[in-house]
């Protein structure tokens, strides 16, 4: 839930500064204040423990202790990141070595100093080149000229001549170091790359150390952030310091403050102030209110949506998911990362323990869909007993029979054989088709189909309806929005002379339900710009423009419908094309299939059931804009238990 926070005013006697500082981060319920715009660059000091924690990251700790005892972090810290910088300086001398090596490799190791005697002793030059193959080069044919050798398609040559010269389509090596030089040289390179690699390695044991010396440092930072944001009162005898203070915590801090002379009493707010946002949760609403992070912090007049939108995303993840299947496997991942990772508090344990709840929706949903790896089962199988789906299907077809509506007519003329089904299951069975080698119930798929789609336009229904009803006081014309929504899917599914779940399953009576519906469509139009002038003035008589958003809205949950689909008709293929082929292949392919299809299913729950709610959802009943509470407090490091 969202706290309100006060703002508030600490005055207090200037030797009980730091005192009371030191107590207001240990108990991390108070943000204080400051006068001017903090600074956003980040000190040398945290900067360099973040770059030495950076570096030992990527290093696999070797098994002897570190040879040299660092008993501060400071220290160690700056050593990494000074030995780092001269591991990149050798890294990039070895890079130009090896470029100068494979120049003029191919010509072999000789001495310098022997190659000017002998040209002083000849008075002949020596000139090295290279060039791309080619036939047309007109320098290789005359004698002075000597072909050494090719390497990454290029010709080298040796030219010795009485003076320099230059040839046409030619360009001159100057070497000025040995081949044996220049290997040396890099060998010398590699071992003290390696020292201080190993030397890294070996420091790799003190992250720990590192970790403690940058919470230490950083708490220091925040501290003296805090304290530089006080006024100094009565020629330094005495101190000022305002901050935000959650409302059910300010008792504790006033307590808390006359226990050293600190007087602490909340002021008004003024319109400039930025008033933070401060969200207390537990269980669940604190996974949810994880989520909301992701998109934007509720303003400091929103109501919390965490839970909201835990339930939510929950529903549709699983929903677009649709497979007991891969519920149940990534219930198993998820349980194994808990019992590996997730018994220290903290975000990671949360992402688990969502991933755990996740999971879980996905195997109930996909039981109520009779949907295991993308295995079809026919009708009359004893497996869809357990399925709510299955059970819809079968109400609808009743409906149908009973009622022998024009969907009933509509379906005896393009199927003539229907016409003798006496039972729910006669009519869903009385077409087949072959696909694939398998018998595909026409009517069966085609219901189960029209169910889904209901159930996803039923639900997002129920959903913008919850986001209108949750702002109701703020926004009055909520009331005739959510009127026009339950009228409009009354009447609609005679517009298009179809039957919905609310006749077969809630059992309205079709023509009386029309008509109710068109009643409440029109009024709820009308309450829409009636309520929306009474509260907005002459501005509320635009609010009837958003008709066509809401009606967008509602008919955007058929994204779940869509996924869902898209994930069981991938499923079922990779199984039909996996039994085709033998054994090991089918295999491999139902398997690297599935995987892709679960991954893609996973992407997507995650990607549109988040979207409904910070799109569709949050369009009626979220402000946004806030920024988090940032209290001065006390950063921890949780200790790992040693195994014994």
């Amino acid at each position: 839930m969202r706290v309100n926070v006060v703002k508030a005013v600490a005055i207090g006697p200037w030797s009980k500064r730091d005192l009371f500082f030191q107590k207001m981060q240990e108990e991390g319920f108070v943000e204080f204040i400051s006068p001017t715009p903090p600074s956003l660059e980040t000190p040398e000091q945290i900067q360099t423990f973040i770059d030495a924690l950076h570096v030992l990251r990527h290093m696999v700790p070797v098994k002897q202790a570190p040879s040299d005892d660092y008993r501060s972090a400071n220290v160690l810290a700056r050593h990494v990141v000074e030995r780092n910088g001269d591991l990149e300086r050798l890294e990039e001398e070895k890079r130009v070595l090896e470029k100068e090596i494979s120049r003029i490799q191919v010509f072999g190791d000789f001495s310098l100093d022997t190659l000017q005697s002998l040209e002083k002793e000849t008075g002949r030059v020596f000139q090295f080149f290279f060039a791309k193959h080619s036939e047309e080069l007109e320098a290789p044919e005359k004698k002075e000229v000597i072909f050494v050798g090719s390497a990454y398609g290029l010709d080298y040559f040796v030219s010795i001549q009485k003076q320099r010269v230059i040839y046409d389509g030619m360009i001159e090596i100057v070497i000025d170091r040995s081949l044996g030089d220049l290997e040396a040289d890099l060998a010398g390179v590699n071992r003290k790359i390696d020292e201080y690699e190993t030397e890294l390695a070996t420091l790799a044991h003190k992250k720990d150390l590192l970790k403690q010396g940058l919470t230490d440092t950083l708490n220091h930072y925040h501290l003296d952030q805090s304290k530089n944001r006080v006024e100094s009162l009565v020629e330094g005898q005495a101190f000022a310091v305002e901050g935000w203070i959650p409302k059910n915590k300010l008792a504790l801090i006033q307590q808390l403050g006359e226990s050293l002379n600190v007087y602490i009493e909340p002021v008004l707010v003024e319109e400039k102030d930025k008033v933070p946002t401060y969200l207390e949760n537990r269980g669940v609403a604190r996974l949810g209110e994880d989520l909301i992070g992701i998109y934007d912090t509720p303003s400091s007049v929103d109501r919390d949506p965490s839970l909201w939108v835990f339930i939510s995303f929950a529903i549709f993840f699983s929903m677009i998911l649709a497979d007991a299947g891969y519920g149940l496997l990534l219930l198993g991942f998820s349980l194994f990362l808990y019992f590996k990772f997730g018994k220290e508090p903290g975000l990671g344990r949360r992402v688990i323990l969502l991933a755990m709840s996740l999971s879980i929706g996905c195997i109930f949903w996909g039981i109520m869909l009779t949907s295991f790896f993308g295995i079809e089962f026919p009708p009359d199988s004893k497996v869809r007993d357990v399925s709510l789906v299955n059970w819809m299907v079968k109400q609808k077809a009743a409906y149908l029979l009973e009622h022998k509506s024009k969907a009933y007519t509509d379906f005896i003329q393009e199927y003539p054989q229907l016409k003798s089904a006496a039972t729910p299951i006669e009519f869903l069975m009385g077409v087949t088709r072959e696909q694939e080698g398998m018998g595909k119930y026409v009517i069966y798929d085609d219901f189960q189909g029209n169910v889904l789609i209901e159930l996803a336009i039923f639900i997002g229904a129920i959903h913008i309806i919850l986001s209108f009803l949750r702002y109701l006081d703020k926004n009055w014309a909520a009331a005739g929005w959510v009127t026009f929504i339950i009228g409009s899917y009354l009447c609609f599914p005679a517009i298009l002379g179809a039957i919905s779940l609310i006749h077969y399953i809630f059992h309205i009576p079709y023509e009386p339900g029309t008509i109710l519906g068109q009643y409440l469509l029109y009024t709820g139009l009308g309450l829409v710009v009636v309520l929306a002038i009474i509260q907005k003035k002459l501005a509320g008589a635009f609010e009837i423009m958003h008709v066509i958003g809401v009606f967008a809205d509602v008919m955007s949950y058929l994204r779940i419908y869509a996924l869902s689909l898209a994930g069981m008709i991938m499923a079922t293929t990779f199984n039909q094309i996996g039994m085709k082929m033998p054994l090991y292949l089918g295999i491999f392919i139902i398997i690297a299939g599935q995987t892709v299809n679960l991954t893609l299913s996973i992407m997507g729950g995650i990607i549109h059931g988040l979207r409904l709610n910070f799109i569709e959802w949050y369009h009626y009943s979220f402000e946004g804009g806030g920024h988090p509470f940032h209290p001065l407090s006390l950063i921890r490091i949780l200790k790992k238990e040693k195994k014994t």
